[in-house]
């Protein structure tokens, strides 16, 4: 008796001692690696077999730190993946296909995300990622200033955007900011996408010439020919919108809490509204993945790792913890995610929202894009012969 009795306490001791749990290593990028250890808390409370281990890695030197680990076959298990980044590391086949995974889960289904999210996951044809959290971008705007110019609502359409602008303009500085230094495409691609155009088509040829393309262009050149919109995006945004000096402009949802902190002056003088429709509304769509290494040595529990991030309740705490927006549909059916009108705006905003193509050249045609999209604002080339221009660096890209 007094043998067995040992024996179980040693047992005890070892468990207790975190021997015998299986452990699944997290690689996570700023804020999101100072917050994720809360979740990883809940999840082995849920599994006590499982022990996460959460390494942070500053963004400035994520990119570089995949690509050595991939290189020298040095990765976690799990890993959030910017949405820009899964084309390029997927391509390498550094990843595990997800798709048999999700066909056996009962939480993890196309269904239950946003189209836009899901599709930021899957690299030639193969999913890749799960999408973990999202962003979008809608427009800002002054309720006072347009009131003032004999607008009670915010534009809903590309005619009302430039006429509302044009009049803003006559009144102030300018009527609107569209420019951003980096990553200008995140700007002009919602134009080019509410009018129904692309840079690819669904065969790989390269549409950037096509009329869809080039008047939405024209249509967003225009704001600066026409000194609606300052050329290189102006100064300061948070005081340019307090001013008034650029009354309307174009963000993601952390705008709304910085606006509220940084210029609680005009508190009661915005709001937030759906992009203005063309054909669409489409927005563009933003965030993180998480992916599972092909060289993961716990497969199994890396999975149910995702799976427990990727749960409506837990997608819900994420948000309490770091105000990341729900990739999970269900998600935003909590009060607390529509308790603010503003954040609940995005919500509405998700369900046509679209990420860039999921191509590892993309990098290389973002910065064509933002050349040519400086070449026609400042008047050196027109919008279409920038757009031809543009065809031809892609089509030199992707050979």
């Amino acid at each position: 008796m007094k043998k067995r009795f040992t024996i179980f306490s040693i047992l005890v001791l070892i468990v207790a001692l975190g021997f015998g749990t299986t452990k699944i290593t997290i690689w996570a990028m700023g804020e999101e690696a100072k917050s994720l250890d809360k979740l990883a808390q809940l999840f082995m409370e849920e599994y006590p077999e499982y022990e996460v281990n959460i390494q942070a890695i500053p963004w400035a030197n994520a990119y570089d730190k995949i690509l050595t680990g991939i290189a020298g076959r040095q990765v976690p298990d799990v890993a959030q993946m910017g949405t820009t980044w899964m084309a390029p590391f997927g391509s390498m086949g550094a990843f595990e296909n997800l798709d048999p995974y999700v066909k056996n889960s009962k939480i993890v289904k196309e269904e239950a995300f946003f189209r836009g999210s899901w599709e930021t996951g899957k690299v030639d044809g193969k999913l890749l990622g799960i999408p973990w959290y999202v962003d979008t971008r809608v427009l800002y705007y002054r309720t006072d200033l347009l009131s003032e110019v004999g607008c009670d609502h915010a534009p809903q359409d590309w005619d009302e955007l430039y006429d509302v602008a044009k009049k803003l303009a006559q009144k102030g500085k300018y009527g609107i900011t569209l420019y951003q230094p980096q990553d200008n495409y995140q700007i002009l691609l919602p134009f080019v996408w509410q009018n129904g155009g692309d840079i690819l088509d669904s065969k790989g040829n390269v549409i950037v010439d096509q009329p869809e393309f080039v008047e939405a262009f024209e249509y967003y050149t225009r704001f600066f020919t026409e000194k609606l919109a300052p050329l290189g995006g102006g100064g300061n945004l948070f005081q340019d919108f307090a001013t008034g000096d650029t009354p309307m402009f174009f963000s993601g949802p952390w705008m709304v809490s910085m606006i509220r902190e940084q210029i609680p002056q005009i508190e009661g003088k915005w709001n937030v509204a759906l992009m203005p429709k063309k054909k669409t509304r489409t927005s563009f769509m933003g965030g993180s993945d998480l992916v599972i290494f092909k060289d993961s040595k716990n497969k199994e529990g890396a999975w149910k790792f995702i799976e427990f991030l990727s749960r409506p309740d837990i997608q819900v705490k994420w948000y309490q913890l770091v105000n990341s927006l729900p990739a999970s549909i269900e998600a935003w059916n909590n009060p607390i995610l529509q308790a603010d009108p503003m954040i609940a705006l995005f919500g509405e905003q998700l369900f046509d929202a679209k990420a860039p193509i999921n191509r590892p050249e993309f990098q290389e045609i973002s910065v064509s894009i933002d050349r040519r999209v400086e070449e026609a604002i400042y008047g050196r080339k027109t919008p279409e012969g920038a757009a031809k221009d543009l065809k031809k660096d892609i089509e030199k890209i992707l050979r």
